[in-house]
Parts: structure tokens; sequence; C-alpha cells
């Protein structure tokens, strides 16, 4: 079962000051989403520009709702593999390496779709977002954030503090259930408020009602967000295919879960859930005992 509404923009980080001079705060819808590029370093305008380019030509590529895009085009058969765009075919790719990881969670060939036979986009906005990430380090840019509709990479440090990423509640959308405290990392969210068509599976996320992935890409902590979140169990053993990868939950009840890794980046300024209960490695569902 899927479930689409339209994407909701919310600002999931904290703004402590005004970039001014320091540097640009810009925002342009693409993708579906509002995506927000905020760096705090003395900056090129048109550095910022080409980033907004490469997204939009991510955008022409990959998107399902344009006939004429390259994965279109593949998926109706028009135009074969080999002779499509080096980012195409370098996706592409990924995703088949992402569905054998994650023993068939991740789908980029939508199983029961015959309109849209080839749909990456579990990959796609996290990969683009990694890209950008990528052009503005190597033009020396060291803080920054990028916000693509809730989907976070963040860089160094705003005001020498760590960047304060909120994550969503499954249905205050105005809320969060979650604060972190980070740096040179990316966290994907996948959840019950916000199911897109490319998230599949008969679990239909089960007793999870969110999943965040916290980790250095973000492509690849987007794709794992969406095929736990599909696969319904918050500790699937295919996860230790992803070391450096860490977790935070929330489940039906509202307790909120999550892995080691993650305890030293929570902010434990929130009574938004009803518990907090440590992760462990065995848990698997809703018959495992969590601690509190």
């Amino acid at each position: 079962m899927r479930f689409r509404r339209p994407p909701v923009l919310e600002e999931t980080v904290d703004i402590d000051a005004e970039p001014g001079e320091k540097g640009i705060r810009r925002v342009e819808k693409l993708m579906g989403t509002a995506v927000v590029v905020d760096i705090r370093d003395p900056v090129d305008p048109e550095l910022v520009e080409s980033v907004y380019e490469w997204l939009r030509w991510v955008e022409e590529h990959f998107s399902v709702f344009r006939p004429d895009s390259e994965i279109s085009r593949i998926g109706r058969g028009e135009l074969h593999t080999d002779h499509a765009s080096p980012d195409v075919r370098r996706v592409l790719i990924r995703c088949e390496e992402l569905h054998e990881a994650t023993e068939g969670w991740f789908q980029h060939r939508p199983p029961d779709r015959p309109d849209r036979p080839l749909d990456p986009s579990g990959l796609v906005k996290g990969w683009s977002i990694d890209e950008a990430a990528l052009m503005l380090r190597m033009a020396g840019v060291e803080n920054f954030v990028i916000n693509a509709g809730g989907d976070i990479l963040a860089q160094g440090r705003p005001d020498d503090e760590p960047w304060r990423i909120g994550i969503r509640h499954p249905d205050v959308p105005a809320a969060s259930a979650a604060r972190l405290s980070a740096t040179d990392l990316a966290v994907a969210t996948s959840g019950t408020y916000e199911r897109g068509d490319h998230v599949w599976g008969g679990a239909d996320g089960g007793f999870l009602r969110s999943v965040s992935v916290i980790g250095p890409e973000l492509g690849t902590a987007d794709a794992l967000a969406t095929a736990i979140f599909a696969s319904g169990e918050a500790m699937p053993s295919w996860l230790r295919n992803f070391p450096g990868y860490d977790l935070v939950l929330m489940s039906s009840d509202e307790r909120l879960l999550w892995t080691p890794g993650a305890d030293g980046l929570l902010l434990r300024d929130l009574p938004s859930t009803r518990a907090e209960a440590p992760l462990a490695e065995d848990d698997r569902g809703p018959d495992h005992q969590f601690g509190r």
C-alpha cells in the first residue's frame, strides 16, 4: 500500500543568525520539494547558482514525471542504459548495489507500477545533494547545510556551534520528534507522514512511524531510510552491510529508539515522545523489548 501527499516544506535547521555578508541562504523548488542552501562562509553567488543548475540538470534527466527524461526513456525501452549519461548509468549501478545489499527492500524497479517501470527516486535526491556538497567543498566552502525537503546534509559549523537538525514529528508537521547536534553528517527520513511513490513494501512501515538514517552520505542514508521503512523492521540484518550509518526511529506508540552511534548526537530537550530507549543490535520488531 502506498500513500502520497504533497511535500511539506519544514525548516528543520535552526537558523541562529542571518548570513548577511558572511554567506548566502537561497531556496528553490526542485524535485518536488524545496531545496535550501544555507552557506555561512563568504561565497560567490555564481557558485550557488551552479549548485542549483546541477540540481535542475538532475531533475531534467531523472524525473519519472517527464516523458523526455533519460529515466523515462530507459523505462520505456527507448534508450539503452549503455547510451545514457554517465551520471545516469552511475546512479542505476548504485541502485542495483543497494537492491542487493538490502535484500531487495530498496527497489528502483517498482513491482506494481507498469506506468513507471524504472524509478530511482529513492536514491536520486540524496545522491544529487551529495554531489552538490562536493561542488561546494571543492570551491573551499567549509560551513553549509543543504536541506532538500527534510533530508539534510550538514557540513562544518555555523557560528562555531554544530548544526541543530530537527526530525519532523509524524503527526505534527511543525514539530520535531527529535533533534540532533551534527557536524559533517547527513540525515534522511522516511515515514508515515510523507510516503513518496518510491516506497514499496508489504509491511508499510510495520510498527515504525518514522525512520531517520544518519551517516556520511545522504544518498545512501535516503535509500536506507526508504528500505527500512518499507521492511517494517527496526534493525534488519542487512543493515550490517552499511557500517557508519545509525538510526533514530519512532515507533507506533511514539517511543523514540536509536542505535548507539546516534546517542551522542541526540539533544534531550524535546518531550515529544512517550519514552526514550536505546536500540539494541538484536532488536527486529514489535515482538522485541526495548529498554527504557
